[in-house]
């Protein structure tokens, strides 16, 4: 186990130590990757005030680079988001929190009032043509990250991250999967998803090392890269498990291979039966793990030990974190350091405090068993995940309704977007498939289109979703 107290972005680990690698055979350093993010963040605007940066990351290491060195300068708090957003959404996000920076893959434009500042081989950074103003709104000095709370989608409501928060989380995962140097993960999550940004800060806290790469799962230069690579540990939503399923993980010769981690929703109990036997034939741990955005992300852990006999649990909570049910509504409800300090809609938001007071209500229902284990029943909030990613149902409605132009309904789970539409006419399934995957990057496979006359309503007007609920979800599922 990792005993060092500083921050993950200290970068406090024996210089010489490799802490990230690409498939290009570029290595930097603890020394020389502390060195690359202090230049990054330097070059920045500065003062008067702290300066709020939009960080399109992708897998590149002078994207982490600058990540790691807004961190460190205690001057700039970037908000994440996918290197391939949208530019109609990353547009309005910037007239929304009017950032002072913008840094995206080399060779992408932006189109408003942003000239270029400087660059590297793999990022552009952009620079507001306001900035003489230094007057874009102040930002709360506790305030260190900020992540969209729709990874797919871009969402305008943010989740605001302390530098305590993301401290705290990467301290409690290192501890329960007792990572350590000899650690490597590799890249298989976009980084501006809340999970695959814990994997990275994680293996920088252990004193670890980060492999980058963009090749699939399904590829073989995947499996060659990772068999080549030592990788130690490999992480994934539930279509990662049912990618690492169809590649055939275990005959992979990953010699080094000891851990496997899941989280992002619900993995099949059929899958989780089928790795754990397997991580007990190859002499792997596998973690079953449940977290959020709001919690910078991880809550809740099923130790390796006890999976087999807890089969659709989440596990327990994490060190340092609690969980309880609400006795009313059976909200999960956790408590930790880790705990976000709020929301925002606004850039004025971002001065404010923390309003959570390191209290977290999930929004999902649920229960705890006689050992002290929890597990998930429903859900009081409209999210799904597609891929892993919380997919905002609404945002999605509100975009088609008025593309459209015609009344449209969302529902869902987890790997299953329905598209109700009022309006046999219109984009054919396979077009609103397109417009769905371009927009919000919704995955191929996962979404079904149903056309109505009209929408069920309740007697207030409002869409009756629980009648669509049991006229489509309980009937069918995902078949475009």
């Amino acid at each position: 186990m990792n005993t060092n107290d500083m921050p993950f972005w200290a970068l406090e680990h024996e210089a010489e130590r490799v802490a990230i690698l690409d498939d290009c055979g570029r290595r930097e350093t603890y020394g020389s990757l502390a060195v690359l993010a202090d230049r990054a963040a330097e070059r920045l605007p500065s003062g008067p005030g702290r300066r709020l940066g939009f960080l399109l990351i992708a897998n590149q290491i002078d994207a982490v680079a600058l990540y790691l060195g807004a961190l460190r300068s205690g001057a700039h708090v970037p908000l994440l988001l996918d290197s391939d957003l949208h530019p109609d959404l990353l547009a309005q996000l910037a007239a929304t929190y009017r950032p002072d920076w913008i840094a995206l893959k080399k060779g992408a434009e932006f189109p408003g009032p942003y000239d270029r500042l400087f660059g590297s081989e793999e990022i552009d950074v952009f620079v507001s043509r306001d900035d003489d103003t230094g007057d874009h709104g102040a930002l709360h000095p506790d305030l260190g990250l900020l992540l969209s709370t729709s990874g797919s989608t871009g969402s305008p409501k943010l989740v605001k991250l302390s530098y305590r928060a993301l401290a705290a989380n990467a301290v409690s995962i290192v501890e329960y999967l007792d990572l350590g140097p000899e650690d490597r993960a590799i890249a298989i999550l976009p980084l501006a998803y809340s999970f695959g940004m814990s994997i990275l800060n994680t293996h920088l806290h252990a004193g670890g090392s980060y492999l980058m790469t963009d090749f699939s799962v399904l590829s073989r230069d995947f499996w060659t890269l990772a068999a080549n690579s030592d990788i130690t540990s490999l992480s994934g939503v539930p279509t990662t498990f049912e990618m690492f399923r169809r590649a055939g993980l275990e005959k992979r010769g990953l010699s080094r291979l000891r851990t496997l981690t899941q989280a992002g929703g619900k993995l099949r109990d059929e899958l989780i039966r089928e790795f754990e036997q397997m991580a007990q034939r190859c002499g792997w741990r596998f973690f079953v793990m449940y977290g959020q955005t709001e919690a910078a992300p991880r809550i809740s852990y099923v130790p390796a030990e006890h999976l087999a006999g807890k089969i659709g649990s989440i596990g327990i909570p994490v060190p340092g974190g609690d969980l309880e049910t609400d006795p009313e509504t059976g909200e999960l409800i956790y408590r930790g350091d880790n705990v976000m300090m709020g929301y925002a809609s606004t850039r004025e938001e971002l001065a404010e405090g923390d309003v959570c007071d390191r209290l977290l209500r999930t929004g999902d229902i649920g229960y705890r068993d006689a050992e002290g284990f929890f597990y998930i029943t429903g859900r009081l909030k409209r999210f799904i995940k597609l891929s892993g990613l919380r997919t905002n149902l609404d945002e999605i409605e509100r975009f088609l309704a008025v593309r459209l132009n015609v009344p449209v309904a969302c529902i869902g789970e987890d790997e299953a977007l329905n598209v109700v539409v009022a309006d046999a006419r219109g984009p054919s399934d396979k077009e609103l498939g397109a417009l769905l995957r371009e927009v919000f990057a919704v995955p191929p496979g996962v979404t079904t289109v149903h056309r109505r006359e009209a929408l069920p309503l309740l007697a207030n007007g409002k869409l009756d979703y629980g009648a669509l609920r049991v006229s489509i979800l309980d009937n069918k599922g995902p078949s475009s």
